[in-house]
This record gives C-alpha cells, structure tokens and sequence, in this order.
C-alpha cells in the first residue's frame, strides 16, 4: 500500500489516455458512483459490484473514493429534481383525492385532483429529492448549514471512470433498470439493490452526462495517497 501511494503522485488520477485503441475507433467514457448503502458494514459487495462491472469488457481509468458534499449532491442531481416534481404531479392528486373521499366521504372532481396535484407535486418532489441528496451526503440541503454545504459528507462512495468503446451502454445494460424489482436476473442492481434510491450504483446515461458528473465528483483528483497515509496512522 505504501509503493501504491508512492507513485500514485505520477501513476494515480484520471490516466486519460493510457488505454491504446485502433485508429478511428469511437471511444467513450463513462461514470459509475458506488453508492453508499455498500459501505454501510464491512462486507464484499463493492467488490461484487465491480466484479459485475467487468463483464462488459471496459476498462477502469480513474478510481477514487469519495464523499459528497451537499453542495455536490445538489449539483450532481439538479436535473431530477423538475423531473420528480412533474412525475408526482398526476400520482400525488390521485392519492390525495383518494385520500380525502375515503376519509371525508367526498366526491372530487378531476379538476380538482389536478388541482391538489399541482399543489402538492412539486412539494413531494422537493422531499424526494432532497432524500436523494440525504443518501448520498448525509444531510438535506434543507437541513445544512450554508458554511457546510461543501464540506465532504458523511457518506462514502468509489467513482470510477470507465472507457471503451459504446461505454456507456454497456454499462447501463450491466447496471440494470433504476427498479430493482424490474431488473433483469444478474444485473447489479437486480442482485444488490434494494430500492429505486438504494440501488446499489449509478451510472451516467449519456457521454455529455458522464462528462458533467466527472467533473462534480472531481475524478481526476487522486486521494489515495492521504488515505494510506491515514489508514496507516490509525494503526
């Protein structure tokens, strides 16, 4: 471990560019977060998760270990937030609705169900997302301090970069759907998810995507010197 640190200051990072390929070839890179539900007891499930990884072929240029801020989680999944707010529209005033002529003997009109969905949607959606930010950072926004917010969180997880040809895809397909339940037999998530949000992993769904949250979780800053040092010191 003490070697791995030593030249991890020349050899550690995003090694962009140390993977050769036949000219002309499309070449993509891709991200892959694992999430912190496998950190949460010593166990061999990150391991398991990469080991799955490998079957598409790629190969790993950049590997680190990481805990995001609050201020990172939020960048990181700003882009679902709109999307939770507009999925939960339609199913909020339906429970709603549902809710309120069961309890109170009412009979409301679809209007009105729009109406509570259009209301009560975006609060949902607020809520949802914020317990996104909440898994893999450990706090709320809501509930963090403005001076805390790019403080490293309390949450860990390993972002690899990932490169090869049709990368992202291949990745995905091995990933699984976002459901656990629906996922095929032998996907990652299908095999170690738990939930919609704890599912295990992550990956990005497109090359500019992939490109975006790189740079959130910095992927090129090599931290495995500090660690091993760290480790060492605890010993």
């Amino acid at each position: 471990m003490k070697l791995l640190a030593e030249y991890s200051d020349s050899d550690g990072g995003l090694l962009d560019g140390s993977i050769t390929f036949p000219p002309g070839t499309k070449v993509e890179k891709t991200l892959v977060l694992i999430k912190p539900d496998n950190f949460r007891f010593p166990n061999a499930r990150p391991g398991g998760v990469i080991d799955l990884f490998s079957r598409t072929g790629l190969y790993i240029i950049a590997c680190k270990v990481h805990r995001m801020s609050v201020a990172q989680a939020m960048e990181f999944y700003g882009p679902v937030l709109d999307v939770l707010k507009d999925k939960l529209r339609e199913r909020s005033g339906k429970l709603l609705r549902a809710l309120a002529e069961k309890e109170f003997d009412l009979k409301l009109s679809a209007e009105t169900e729009q109406q509570l969905g259009e209301v009560l949607g975006p609060i949902n959606g607020q809520e949802n997302w914020e317990q996104i930010v909440k898994f893999m950072a450990g706090l709320k926004p809501s509930e963090c301090p403005v001076d805390r917010l790019k403080e490293p969180g309390s949450e860990k997880c390993i972002a690899l970069c990932y490169t090869g040809v049709d990368a992202v895809r291949k990745i995905r397909e091995v990933l699984g759907p976002t459901d656990p339940s629906k996922a095929p037999p032998g996907t990652i998530r299908r095999e170690f998810g738990q939930t919609i949000m704890v599912n295990a992993a992550h990956a990005s769904d497109s090359a500019e995507n992939a490109a975006r949250e790189m740079g959130i979780v910095q992927i090129a800053e090599n931290n495995l010197r500090p660690l091993i040092q760290a480790w060492y010191s605890r010993k």
